[in-house]
C-alpha cells in the first residue's frame, strides 16, 4: 500500500506543526497548511488520501472545504478537528462528508488510532489504535485492547452523545433529542433504563478509563476519552 498523504489545514501554526511532526514520525506522508487558500494554491501536485480540517478556519469553514474537495475527489477521507462540540457541530461535520469528529483538545494517540481505523491497523499505528477506547457506529461496537462490547444503536448513538460531549454535562432533553424523542416522564424513564443497561456493558472496562455520572436534576457526563469512528 502506498504512504497515505494527508493535507491538514489548521490556522493555529504550532498544533499544525506538532500534528505534521507526530504524524511523520509514525511514517505519514503530511503537509500542513495555514489557510484554504494555501492548501487550494499549494496543495494540487498530488491528490491527497485524507483531509485532516479544523472547522474554524480565515476565511472558509472547514464543513465547506469538505464538501468542495468531495466534490472533485469522491474517495478521500475527511476528519475534522474542533472545539466546537455541540451536536449540531457533529451532525454538520458528518453531513459534509467527515468519517470521524475530533473534538479539541485531543491526545495524538486518539487521531493516530482513528487514522489506524481509517487506512488499516496492519499499516502505521496499529499498536495506537488497539490501545484506545474506540465506538464504531457503523457496528456499534465499543473495543479497547483486546476486549469488545456490541451495543444496541441507541446505546450507541447515547455513548458518541455523550463523549463529544465530554466534559460538558449532557442534559436530559439534549439526550433524548440525540435519540429523536420528546422529552416526557414515560421517556425519561426509557433514558434512565438504557443508561443502566449501558453502565452494565461498560462495567468490564477500566473505571479510569470510561465512566458514566448522573449529575442530579440535570443530565449525564462521560469521563474518559473515547474516539468515535463513523
Amino acid at each position: 500500500m502506498t504512504t497515505p498523504l494527508i493535507y491538514i489545514c489548521e490556522d493555529d501554526p504550532d498544533l499544525g506543526k506538532a500534528i505534521m511532526s507526530r504524524l511523520q514520525e509514525e511514517g505519514y506522508r503530511v503537509t500542513w497548511f495555514a489557510d484554504p487558500q494555501d492548501m487550494d494554491e499549494q496543495g494540487n501536485s498530488e491528490a491527497p488520501d485524507l483531509l485532516l480540517l479544523d472547522v474554524q478556519l480565515p476565511g472558509e469553514t472547514g464543513y465547506s472545504i469538505a464538501k468542495r474537495y468531495l466534490r472533485t475527489l469522491p474517495g478521500l477521507r475527511v476528519i475534522m478537528m474542533s472545539v466546537l462540540n455541540r451536536n449540531e457541530d457533529l451532525m454538520l461535520g458528518y453531513e459534509s462528508g467527515a468519517m470521524v469528529y475530533l473534538p479539541k483538545p485531543f491526545k495524538p494517540e486518539a487521531l493516530l488510532a482513528c487514522l489506524s481505523g481509517i487506512f488499516g491497523t496492519n499499516e502505521l499505528s496499529a499498536q495506537s489504535a488497539s490501545a484506545q477506547l474506540s465506538l464504531n457506529m457503523q457496528t456499534h461496537k465499543l473495543t479497547h485492547k483486546d476486549e469488545h462490547v456490541l451495543l444496541t444503536a441507541n446505546e450507541a448513538r447515547v455513548l458518541s452523545f455523550l463523549a463529544l460531549r465530554s466534559p460538558a454535562v449532557a442534559e436530559y432533553y439534549e439526550i433524548m433529542e440525540a435519540m429523536g424523542v420528546d422529552l416526557d416522564h414515560a421517556r425519561q424513564n426509557t433514558l434512565e433504563a438504557l443508561i443502566s443497561r449501558l453502565r452494565r456493558k461498560l462495567a468490564g472496562f477500566d473505571r479510569s478509563e470510561l465512566r458514566l455520572q448522573n449529575k442530579r436534576n440535570s443530565g449525564y457526563v462521560l469521563m474518559g476519552n473515547l474516539i468515535i469512528i463513523n
